[in-house]
């Protein structure tokens, strides 16, 4: 059952996205029967309900709006572990979930967050790194137990549990679902819809809306032999263009592309691959560089090393996973050998080739956002509302370069402190915009706004892996259009008739 909340958990009002909510009640279950006594208790007081987990989402979706917060970072047991399958609690973390995975697999998906909760990831679809060759979370889930609004819990699981066309039975619920189309990019936006699909995939990135997930079943894959990581230096966009271009020509030659958010997930564990394959495909601008070396003191007082960056470069990261270190080499090595071809230095290039050194250039990959929100929560001591603003879009093959240069154009002449990373393999930059006062807040907003637009024009997503959460509807809304927004209130309203399941969030 709940309990009244109090001011002392106030922490409980907020996650990463720094918006501030409200609740009158708070329940900690432990158990699914614990869930299904505080959605009892919110159907009699008819009380909205905000499902929590380790609240790192930037997006506000974890942040309540009046009601109960229903936190469920103590459902965090790991419940059994075999035959490549983890089975656990959605409060688990990544951190713990990579540390119960047993030897000779791992779990794929990287969100730079390892203290997120399994729960959290299943709710938004996030991705990471890796999802350049493995995709997102929902290629990773293979069964799910969910709490509906209603009380039943429903036990599906991957390649048994689907719909007939779009028709679908789940415990008294029962309907159509609406023909919704996605963008055939990378995208987290909204409900993932398909004939004859796996019924697990209706609640992976359904941001809570649609039922509480009570356990998980996590698809595992076989180790890699080998993982060697190469960080390139280029002169200027074009370069990096041209370099990534390359690298994603010779793996679709090569092994036949990669998993994506486009299409259908697969439904059976990959088998070791016998050929070496491009792993992730990041990226850095040379502003980004130029904040990272800014800040090494502060980077190395948390174990962090900066290493010699060349001044003016932009930076791609590449990691191959390979049967053993000797294709791992020959995968990298040609890798590099192309590199003066886009007008860049092979031998400036940083080389990792066991575990101890891409540990390194993981943790300072990963050090930028960690960065950023440093340097934000510093200015905020002057202008207490203020807040960064990160973009999370991707766009089609073709319009990388379009983006890139879209992004450098306008910063360039908005003068706005700024920063460009992310998951270039998949045509996802996140760009951070660090206002130093409100009306540097205020332009960077403006040109969010006519981004979006010109993204949802190519056919893009606005958002590739955070999700919608509560500050992002009115672009979905742009992106989906109302026909189809009323069609999700609709399935929505299958699931959740009364409208108490993270209402205000997505739709």
């Amino acid at each position: 059952m709940s309990e009244s909340f109090q001011p002392a958990l106030a922490d409980y009002l907020r996650d990463e996205s720094r918006r501030v909510g409200r609740a009158d009640r708070i329940a900690f279950p432990r158990t699914e029967t614990d869930v299904l006594a505080a959605l009892a208790e919110a159907r009699a007081r008819k009380l909205p309900v905000t499902t929590q987990g380790a609240r790192t989402g930037v997006t506000g979706g974890a942040v309540p709006e009046g009601g109960m917060i229903l936190n469920l970072a103590h459902m965090d047991k790991i419940l059994a572990a075999e035959n490549g399958e983890l089975r656990v609690q959605p409060g688990a973390t990544l951190a713990a979930i990579r540390a119960a995975v047993p030897p000779g697999f791992y779990f794929a998906p990287d969100p730079t967050e390892t203290s997120a909760s399994i729960g959290g990831m299943i709710s938004c679809n996030s991705s990471g790194a890796l999802s350049f060759l493995h995709g997102p979370t929902r290629n990773h889930i293979l069964g799910l137990r969910v709490a509906l609004a209603n009380g039943d819990v429903v036990d599906l699981r991957r390649g048994r549990d689907q719909t007939a066309g779009l028709r679908f039975q789940l415990g008294s619920v029962s309907g159509e679902l609406p023909p919704l189309r996605r963008p055939a990019v990378k995208n987290a936006a909204g409900y993932f819809v398909d004939p004859d699909m796996d019924l697990v995939d209706l609640f992976v990135g359904a941001e809570g809306t649609l039922g509480v997930v009570t356990e998980a079943t996590l698809r595992l894959l076989p180790a890699p032999g080998a993982v060697w990581g190469l960080m390139a230096f280029l002169p200027s966009t074009a370069a990096v263009v041209g370099f990534v271009d390359a690298l994603r020509a010779n793996q679709r030659s090569e092994v036949g592309g990669q998993s994506s958010e486009v299409g259908t997930p697969p439904t059976t564990n990959h088998q070791p691959s016998t050929a070496p394959r491009l792993a992730a495909l990041e990226y850095f601008d040379s502003n980004c560089l130029v904040f990272l070396r800014e800040h090494a003191d502060e980077l190395a007082s948390k174990g962090i090393s900066v290493p010699n960056l060349p001044d003016g470069s932009a930076c791609v990261y590449a990691e191959w996973h390979a049967p053993d270190a000797a294709a791992a080499e020959a995968a990298l090595m040609a890798a590099a050998e192309r590199l003066p071809e886009f007008g860049a230095d092979s031998d400036a290039c940083i080389l990792a080739d066991n575990p101890h050194d891409l540990e390194k250039l993981k943790l300072f990959r990963h050090s930028a956002p960690e960065m950023v929100n440093s340097a934000i929560d510093e200015r905020r001591k002057i202008h207490p509302g203020l807040v960064k603003l990160g973009t999370d879009m991707s766009v089609p093959d073709a319009r990388l370069a379009d983006v890139l240069a879209m992004y450098e154009t306008d910063l360039a002449a908005s003068g706005l402190e700024r920063l460009i990373f992310g998951h270039i393999g998949a045509n996802h930059l996140h760009v951070n915009i660090l206002p130093r006062h409100p009306a540097d807040y205020d332009a960077g907003r403006a040109l969010y706004a006519r981004w979006a637009a010109q993204v949802i024009a190519w056919g893009g997503s606005i958002s590739a892996e955070h999700g919608i959460g509560k500050l992002k509807r009115d672009l979905f809304r742009q992106m989906a259009g109302d026909a189809a927004l009323a069609q999700m209130r609709d399935l929505k309203k299958c699931f959740d008739p009364d409208n108490l399941l993270n209402p205000g969030t997505l739709l």
